[in-house]
């Protein structure tokens, strides 16, 4: 099977690989804990993407890399061809969510319902052979969807992030699958409990 997000969205691949990559020792001491992000945000509403939390290993990677660090840009291929596995189960969800969208009527105007969609690959990406196992461990918690599903929704419509779309137009399902997944286990399910 083809990757095609590995050669268009690298950064999003990378997102996937987040929950599993272990932080090498020398960078550990820059990330903050959930603590004392938690400590700086007052509230929901005034979580932003300006505030979205700490950037990790990969995130500094991938600006290295942009920038013409080819240790960096070496470190992120070691990376994608040790998680080579994982990085086509996701692909093959992400490919098989794209299939399903028109039948799930969450995009309207060529914009997306995120707060409608956010359940529907959430319990997507479960039910998939491409769960991870701390996600599986960790569930999805339907109150904690209503919450995040909205905080996601208020990022792109109310705080102005970036929605994620095609050349077409049409809302980037794809990306919208992988960011879905990494703001809910990465950001909002730390954040929200």
């Amino acid at each position: 099977m083809e990757m095609k997000w590995a050669v268009k969205f690298p950064h999003l691949l990378l997102m996937c690989l987040g929950i599993f990559v272990v932080i090498p020792s020398h960078v550990a001491a820059e990330i903050r804990s959930a603590d004392d992000i938690t400590a700086e945000i007052r509230s929901a509403d005034d979580i932003t993407a300006e505030n979205y939390p700490v950037k990790d290993h990969l995130d500094r990677l991938m600006e290295r890399c942009s920038i013409g660090n080819t240790k960096a840009c070496d470190e992120i291929d070691e990376i994608m061809e040790k998680h080579r596995a994982a990085l086509d189960r996701y692909s093959a969800r992400v490919d098989a969510f794209e299939a399903e969208v028109p039948s799930l009527n969450v995009e309207h105007n060529n914009k997306p319902d995120i707060r409608k969609a956010y359940p529907i690959i959430l319990k997507h990406y479960m039910s998939s052979d491409a769960v991870e196992p701390i996600h599986r461990r960790k569930g999805v918690k339907p109150d904690l969807v209503n919450i995040c599903s909205k905080h996601l929704h208020d990022l792109y419509f109310i705080h102005g992030k970036e929605i994620p779309t095609l050349e077409s137009g049409k809302p980037d399902w794809g990306t919208i699958y992988l960011v879905t997944i990494e703001h809910y286990f990465r950001f909002c399910s730390v954040q929200f409990q």
